[in-house]
């Protein structure tokens, strides 16, 4: 049995996932929209909302699978799940913001979470299955090696100052 995902991870998919999703909508907004002021705004705004939710929606599946493997299909509903609640946050975001530019934005609300609904489903989903490359603990151990090759200098260093912070 595969043991669950430790907090470290979720949090890096986390920001891993926010930099793609974030640019890709910057860009979709800038091609609905027009203006780049505006795609920014909306994705500043949706990457601080997002991160949070993605983390939370992360440790949810996590406690879900309870340490089991994430299967192609359990990528696929998990794909699904954040979909649905990741493009209801963009819509209220983008509604928001486009609507405050002017009338007849709200069909661009629309659009803007059109697009993204269709392109960052094979993005998220891509991006999970990128991740179940990653062995389970890598971070821990790539850590745990940085960690004891400092303390492994300073043992056999000890004149060499040490900085403790």
């Amino acid at each position: 049995m595969k043991r669950q995902e430790s907090h470290v991870r979720s949090i890096l998919k986390g920001i891993t996932w926010r930099f793609l999703a974030t640019g890709t909508l910057i860009l979709i907004v800038y091609l609905v929209e027009g203006t780049i002021s505006t795609a920014l705004k909306v994705g500043g705004i949706e990457f601080l909302f997002k991160l949070f939710i993605y983390y939370a929606h992360e440790r949810g599946w996590n406690a879900y699978l309870q340490g089991r493997e994430q299967t192609p299909k359990v990528s696929l509903f998990k794909t699904i799940s954040w979909r649905f609640v990741a493009s209801a946050t963009t819509f209220t975001i983008a509604y928001f913001v486009l609507t405050g530019n002017g009338e007849g934005m709200e069909n661009k609300a629309f659009t803007v979470v059109g697009i993204e609904f269709v392109a960052k489903f094979v993005i998220y989903y891509l991006h999970e299955r990128a991740w179940q490359l990653v062995p389970s603990g890598f971070f821990r151990k790539l850590l745990g090696r940085v960690t004891g090759n400092k303390k492994k200098l300073e043992t056999q260093n000890p004149q060499l100052p040490t900085h403790k912070s």
